[in-house]
């Protein structure tokens, strides 16, 4: 059975949108369902999954029977998932397994953050601090600063250079102007990045990726020519896991289960990296890209930046990386992060993504991770 999503719809990104987190819910919601090139019925939906990071961003829960309601009609069963910043990953995991066992013909996906709904940025830490480690979290490191670790580290045994770092943000900003529903549309230089305020040294303001309100959804389906006759299937999905804490870890320049999810990936769908054409990963501080790469065999073990000097990842490069902006310029409401990424691969593959579409692209890779890398999915795509 070849598994196939057939519709996508995403609100726009927003650092502080007008609408409650419902409202982002229903827009959602309402707006995949009548994406569907044929039209799907509530009625034909078996099963909806919402995924969120904490109600502390938008102040609801028990959201799966809500989401159910605005589909109308439907006998659906629902669940909300929760695993962090790789939430959404973790929803299209359990959908296509559904699908692929036969407990669901078509599954609807939706995910939303109002980071926004917490008033200042140290109060939107606080609430993110509660996915670390306890131990980490009784010592009061924000992810920024075990990121920081992370960099400081990765700097030290091979060589990279903070301005390496500034160019992950420049190149995904670059790309984010192309994407009308990104946050931050802004270009930017290695200059501003370098001049903006350290947050976590080495990291930067420019390093990091935004607080940001928005929805996103898709609908897959074990009958997916049924609904349109251009489907986006899903070749293999992989979830790993490594230990919470950086401190746990052998070697703490590695997001090792970036590695395991996408052995998972490539073993499904009897492909591999030299097989991709776009790939979507989870930017959440410009040093997480860089290793994405190495993890993902795109680039050898300190090689992350060397690929993105020769130009590998930019927009026009062989391999291109985070084309919506990625998580640096298109932004980063968490539980929509990963359904996002499903979103704008779907348009990539059906050459429906306008002045960011990548020329002939067939398969798409998407990365999405949470915490430190102690959650990821990998999940591929084929038109």
């Amino acid at each position: 059975m070849r598994v196939g999503v057939v519709g996508a719809y995403s609100t726009k990104y927003e650092l502080r949108s007008e609408k409650e987190a419902w409202d982002l819910l229903k827009e959602a919601v309402q707006g995949t369902l009548s994406s569907v090139d044929r039209g799907i019925g509530g009625e034909d939906i078996d099963f909806v999954i919402v995924s969120n990071f904490s109600d502390r961003f938008g102040g609801i829960l028990h959201t799966a029977p809500y989401a159910i309601s605005l589909v109308g009609r439907s006998n659906a069963k629902g669940l909300r998932v929760e695993n962090a910043c790789a939430s959404g990953g973790t929803a299209l995991y359990i959908a296509w397994n559904l699908v692929r066992s036969g407990l669901a013909k078509n599954v609807l996906v939706v995910g939303y953050e109002k980071m926004s709904y917490q008033p200042t940025s140290a109060e939107v830490n606080e609430v993110l601090m509660a996915a670390g480690h306890p131990d980490e979290i009784v010592a009061g490191a924000p992810f920024i600063s075990l990121y920081a670790l992370i960099a400081k580290a990765y700097m030290d045994k091979y060589g990279a250079t903070e301005e390496d770092l500034a160019l992950v943000a420049v190149k995904n900003h670059e790309n984010g102007l192309r994407n009308p529903l990104a946050a931050m549309r802004r270009k930017i230089t290695i200059e501003d990045v370098m001049r903006s305020p350290y947050v976590s040294w080495p990291l930067k303001l420019y390093d990091s990726s935004l607080i940001t309100d928005g929805a996103a959804g898709f609908i897959i389906s074990s009958e997916p020519r049924k609904y349109t006759d251009t489907p986006v299937y899903i070749e293999g999905v992989g979830l790993a896991h490594d230990t919470p804490g950086i401190f746990e870890r052998l070697d703490m320049t590695e997001l090792r289960a970036i590695r395991l999810a996408s052995e998972e990936a490539f073993k499904i769908s009897n492909l591999g990296i030299k097989d991709v054409d776009v790939l979507e990963v989870h930017d959440a501080f410009t040093i997480s890209e860089l290793i994405a790469y190495e993890m993902l065999g795109l680039a050898r073990r300190g090689e992350g930046a060397k690929i993105l000097r020769d130009g590998v990842t930019m927009f026009d490069g062989e391999k291109p990386v985070n084309p919506s902006g990625g998580l640096k310029s298109k932004g980063h409401p968490i539980g929509a992060t990963g359904v996002g990424m499903v979103t704008e691969l779907f348009w990539q593959l059906r050459g429906e993504a306008g002045d960011r579409q990548i020329k002939d692209a067939e398969k798409g890779l998407m990365e999405n991770h949470g915490g430190t890398g102690g959650t990821v999915a990998v999940a591929i795509f084929a038109r």
